[in-house]
């Protein structure tokens, strides 16, 4: 039997992830099954459970990847910006921005529904608090005490609730934009968002 490639391996792994997500945001994660993304990525229920343990298993490294995949994106463009302030508005931009794309729109039904779900289940809870905290409320924590450490931010501002306070915002114009559609004014909520951010947290240029 010829060997697989660790590439082969890699771009079928990127398939069953990229079904899953349509099927996600389509059928909904507690209705999609592991045959369903099977048959919608042409690979057998078998080979798919070679690449992922579980449908939580692969919606974890689903997420995780595309977490990681912004992140990066975002610290290459923080390289070229010069304050903590412009970071945030950055963070900003890239999620207003986002509107028109259907696969992030997507994104965010599975979030939502998943996360919900996890609040039912202890093992799935424990998961997704601790990637909240590693990666999302520490992410910004970094950059706020960058904007403290410079002199543009408050010190006395708590930098915990400030970043919670930041996620549950984008969290929540998301979540409205996915139920209301193109009614809500997706881009209008995060330029007011944004500037209500800022004046809680930058220090007065007067």
């Amino acid at each position: 039997m010829p060997k697989v490639s660790e590439d082969y391996k890699e771009k079928k792994r990127q398939i069953i992830m990229e079904s899953a997500l349509i099927l996600f945001g389509e059928k909904g994660y507690e209705l999609t099954t592991i045959d369903d993304i099977g048959a919608k990525s042409g690979i057998s229920k078998g080979m798919v459970y070679t690449y992922f343990k579980s449908k939580e298993d692969l919606y974890i490294t689903l997420m995780d990847q595309r977490t990681n995949h912004t992140f990066n994106i975002l610290k290459e463009r923080f390289e070229e910006l010069d304050t903590a302030e412009q970071k945030i508005i950055e963070l900003l931009r890239i999620y207003r921005e986002a509107e028109n794309m259907e696969e992030w729109s997507n994104s965010i039904r599975v979030h939502m529904e998943f996360w919900l779900n996890s609040s039912r289940q202890e093992h799935l809870k424990n998961i997704m608090k601790d990637r909240y905290k590693k990666q999302f409320r520490a992410f910004l924590m970094q950059i706020i005490q960058e904007g403290q450490d410079n002199g543009e931010f408050k010190k006395d501002i708590q930098m915990e609730i400030v970043a919670s306070l930041f996620w549950a915002i984008i969290d929540g114009i998301c979540l409205h934009y996915t139920v209301v559609g193109k009614e809500y004014n997706y881009k209008e909520h995060f330029l007011i968002s944004q500037e209500m951010i800022l004046q809680y947290i930058l220090i007065s240029k007067k």
